[in-house]
């Protein structure tokens, strides 16, 4: 009989402590489960290049990456008199080989702006043309002939 109230006072005191395992578990604050907003490409390319000032008058075209590479860049176009500047940044990782090259594209033709260089910000290249490119609105950015960013104004 002894035994059998001690498997009894066992047995009880198992389920009064998984009882109050149980309580005390189900009481305890649950942080819900939200979603992380994904940042728009206008704001990655804000935090990509923070000191980035578009001025007024300026046309902005914001690239985004093509066919599953990383990177972000920002395209900036500026009519100055009979003159057009045209300004390509990119934040993208160090090609193994070759070098990124940046292109204006009016849907049947391409311009090249040039071969872009590294800076502190990441890699950029500055245009200035007499040719009237308001037409040319596509930017792409290339590496070994495959487009890695691209954007329109």
């Amino acid at each position: 009989m002894k035994s059998r109230d001690a498997v009894i006072g066992f047995v009880f005191v198992v389920i009064l402590i998984a009882g109050v395992l149980w309580i005390f578990k189900s009481k305890t604050a649950k942080t819900p489960n939200t979603p992380v907003a994904t940042p728009s490409i206008e704001q990655e390319v804000n935090n990509a290049f923070p000191t980035l000032n578009v001025p007024a008058g300026t046309d902005r075209a914001d690239l985004n990456s093509t066919s599953g590479n990383s990177g972000i860049g920002v395209a900036t176009r500026q009519k100055m008199g009979n003159s057009f500047s045209i300004t390509v940044m990119a934040n993208l990782q160090a090609p193994i080989r070759d070098s990124y090259k940046a292109e204006l594209s009016n849907g049947t033709s391409n311009i090249v702006l040039g071969s872009m260089n590294l800076t502190k910000s990441g890699y950029l290249v500055n245009f200035t043309s007499i040719q009237d490119l308001s037409s040319y609105n596509k930017v792409i950015v290339t590496l070994g002939g495959n487009s890695v960013l691209e954007g329109s104004f």
